[in-house]
């Protein structure tokens, strides 16, 4: 690359030597070389992309924050709000279910244990409700039917099936025939009541 003072010196122009380092001083604090421009350009290109990502950016938030606009926040804080207590109360009643069905098994496996003939009738004769409460349920309901299988009124509920002389039958069978579910615990709910079995003085 030529001198500028060669450049100059083509043209008919010639800086005396005792000048040029003031020539040289004006040219660089007045002019940029072509390696200065293209920096500088290079930075402006780059400024320019960034403020285009900026603004784009920003005209995607708003748009998105368009799209919010006409929305009821309150109706929506209240359907979340819904929903959360919809969801609670599901898993509420399915604990409540899971609990039932512990406390039913508890009642037959006590009821069982205790040589129960009907369960259907026996668990109408404990408090249920008062032993679901409970926070020993096992014990405590088999306490209750320790109970009724010592009381007059219940025990006949309880024990190996009695066979009437004479007969291969449990008392209470009809026709010599065998009962059917229905029967039997139609048969036990009398026994339970001190009535005598049907066809003995029964319906």
């Amino acid at each position: 690359m030529k001198n500028i003072f060669d450049i100059m010196k083509e043209f008919g122009i010639e800086v005396p030597e005792d000048h040029k380092k003031d020539f040289e001083k004006a040219v660089l604090e007045n002019y940029k070389t072509m390696a200065d421009y293209d920096k500088q350009t290079e930075k402006l290109t780059k400024a320019n992309d960034t403020i285009k990502a900026s603004d784009t950016a920003m005209k995607d938030l708003q748009t998105k924050l368009d799209e919010y606009k006409d929305v009821d926040v309150s109706a929506l804080n209240q359907r979340i709000t819904d929903l959360e207590t919809e969801k609670g109360n599901i898993e509420s009643d399915y604990q409540k279910k899971l609990a039932e069905r512990d406390f039913n098994d508890l009642i037959k496996e006590g009821i069982a244990a205790a040589h129960g003939k009907n369960v259907k009738a026996i668990t109408a004769l404990l408090d249920t409700e008062t032993l679901m409460q409970s926070k020993n349920q096992k014990e405590d309901i088999a306490a209750a039917i320790k109970t009724l299988t010592e009381a007059e009124d219940s025990k006949m509920l309880f024990g190996d099936a009695i066979e009437i002389a004479g007969k291969g039958n449990p008392i209470g069978d009809i026709g010599g025939g065998k009962l059917t579910p229905e029967e039997k615990e139609e048969a036990d709910c009398r026994a339970a009541m001190g009535l005598p079995p049907v066809g003995e003085g029964g319906k």
